[in-house]
């Protein structure tokens, strides 16, 4: 009988995760699955508890929005380890990008468990994080949607903290804290062997189009393609981010001419004097660490169950 690993985290959704994985331990138990429950304390201690047991594992499943998705990219990438994403959360970017249920316990659990029967494991790309302040205990980072280092990084990490509202909505509310403290950052980018230095105000790298719960950072972005893209937005106003902020949610700040958009494999990102030090980097919305940072395109390094290809 096929042993599937099961993460959750029982905190997340304002106390719903327990329930979410109550729901999802007894969908995929009837489904004729084996599971084992390596859900601990911390983010960290889980990821621990899932690398132990790894080679005893058919495939990994987490339960939860991006969060628990980020851990269990930490545990599959660049293995052969497959992973199913239960996608539970407020925010879904992830799931969302590999064209997976999102929002719809029974009808996740019911995709994992005929993924696993049939076979069908797609390979997505992941971005590949290196740098000497990456978080421990994953070094290197892996990420799925999108890495900030900008306005974007610090109102990731203020949305990380915040309980309310959810979602997209957290992000609105986090941009309202931080832009009036915002200064233009100074940032040197080497991207495939060019490099330039400027005073920036967004500096992201997406594998995939959305962050956020849905903000579209990147619109023509693809987790099958292998590439990253590198979004650069020039140092604006703090009356100019709140006009542009709003276009996320569809794309359209795509047309901007302030914005400079760069498919990549290799991206290095480093502060710069001209400009205020950049905030610590964010990835699916969980704090990486400071730059400098180097950023990798993984391609097809995480097989995921059911996973669409564009």
């Amino acid at each position: 009988m096929t042993l599937v690993g099961i993460v959750s985290n029982p905190t997340s959704g304002s106390g719903r995760g327990r329930a979410w994985a109550a729901r999802a331990l007894t969908d995929l138990a009837g489904a004729g699955l084996r599971l084992r429950d390596l859900s601990a304390g911390s983010w960290a201690a889980s990821l621990e508890a899932v690398q132990a047991h790894r080679d005893e594992l058919d495939a990994l499943v987490v339960i939860g929005g991006d969060g628990m998705a980020h851990l269990g990219l930490q545990a599959c990438a660049e293995t052969d380890l497959p992973l199913g994403i239960v996608a539970a959360g407020s925010g879904n970017d992830i799931a969302s990008a590999f064209g997976l249920p999102v929002g719809d316990i029974e009808a996740a659990c019911t995709h994992v468990a005929r993924a696993l029967a049939i076979g069908d494991v797609s390979a997505m790309d992941v971005g590949r994080i290196e740098g000497p302040s990456v978080e421990h205990p994953s070094q290197p980072r892996y990420f799925a949607a999108v890495l900030s280092a900008g306005i974007d990084a610090a109102v990731a990490e203020r949305a990380r903290r915040m309980t309310f509202p959810r979602g997209s909505l957290k992000y609105t509310a986090a941009v309202m804290v931080e832009l009036p403290r915002f200064q233009p950052y100074g940032v040197t980018v080497r991207a495939d062997g060019e490099e330039w230095s400027q005073e920036a105000t967004l500096v992201a790298v997406a594998n995939a189009p959305s962050f956020g719960g849905g903000l579209r950072i990147s619109p023509g972005s693809d987790p099958a393609d292998g590439m990253l893209e590198l979004v650069v937005a020039e140092g604006l106003s703090r009356r100019e981010i709140l006009r542009i902020f709003p276009q996320l949610r569809d794309g359209s700040h795509a047309s901007d001419p302030r914005i400079r958009f760069r498919t990549v494999r290799e991206v290095e990102i480093v502060a710069h004097h001209d400009g205020a030090p950049l905030p610590p980097a964010s990835a699916d919305g969980e704090l990486v660490g400071a730059v400098p940072i180097q950023v990798t395109a993984a391609s097809g390094a995480l097989r995921v169950l059911g996973a669409t290809r564009r």
